[in-house]
């Protein structure tokens, strides 16, 4: 059996190294705040030096060197330094891969992906996110560890949330990547309705109305009394001029809405077309 006093002295050890640790974050955050860069660095470099395997060490690097990337004399045509943002995104990958279950790391670089356009490593970051999501079945992590609250609606919302700033861009050649993010993630959440909008929304851009129709139709078997997606079946049927279906399904719409502030401004928006159908 382990000697007392040895039981005692790793304890003593485990409680200072956390409490360093700690220091060594609050410390960061002070110079950080403080927009001093120069004890924010020398923070970082003793932070590391002491316990390079703090999860709360790589986010601290990421945020350094976004401001760094900011404040650059070399900014780039995304306002933002490509050698330090390069830093900022290789800190944060290595922290994921560490920590593959921090949700924050991984929304920090797609955040960073995003500002830097480079849309092909944003659209593989989200993918990643999804397949490791199936894996860990959404217990993912925040801060120190802490288990994060509604994982699985914020990792939803994540991924509906790259589907419409990929689709913002109105740029015709990035629709396939919103069709391959909701392909992915139906897959493995196929009652992911957004992603079936998602995929809908593309298609009428395209003007492949049919597709739409079936895609919507598909989604409807899953949640057949969902009011969001009979509104958006009716929108295509009325765009195609079928005025038969897209009555039906305003009507529907308006039968099964809910009473929360999105569905309203719809319903509301379903009996004005239907006055103008009659």
């Amino acid at each position: 059996m382990m000697d007392r006093k040895v039981i005692l002295l790793i304890i003593s050890c485990l409680f200072c190294f956390c409490a360093t640790a700690q220091s060594f974050r609050d410390d960061f955050i002070s110079a950080f705040n403080a927009n001093n860069m120069t004890k924010a660095e020398e923070t970082l470099k003793a932070w590391d030096f002491a316990n390079s395997n703090d999860p709360e060490l790589y986010i601290a690097y990421f945020n350094y060197y976004t401001v760094k990337s900011q404040e650059s004399s070399l900014l780039s045509a995304t306002g933002y330094d490509r050698n330090y943002s390069k830093l900022a995104l290789d800190f944060i990958t290595e922290g994921i891969e560490r920590f593959p279950t921090r949700f924050d790391m991984r929304i920090a670089k797609l955040t960073m992906l995003r500002i830097l356009k480079n849309y092909p490593a944003y659209v593989e970051e989200v993918l990643n996110m999804i397949r490791y999501s199936k894996r860990i079945e959404n217990n993912w992590k925040r801060e120190e560890y802490m288990i994060l609250d509604k994982a699985e609606n914020m990792f939803y919302d994540a991924v509906f949330d790259s589907q419409v700033f990929l689709y913002s861009k109105k740029d015709p050649d990035l629709y396939h990547y919103i069709i391959r993010i909701s392909e992915e993630m139906l897959k493995y959440y196929p009652q992911h309705i957004q992603s079936i909008l998602s995929v809908s929304t593309v298609y009428v851009t395209q003007k492949e109305f049919d597709k739409s129709v079936d895609i919507l139709t598909k989604a409807l078997l899953i949640e057949p009394q969902n009011a969001i997606v009979m509104f958006h079946l009716a929108n295509v049927y009325n765009k195609i001029g079928d005025k038969v279906n897209a009555k039906k399904y305003y009507e529907l719409m308006i039968a099964h809405c809910q009473d929360n502030e999105e569905e309203e401004k719809l319903k509301e928006s379903a009996k004005k077309r239907l006055l103008e159908l009659k």
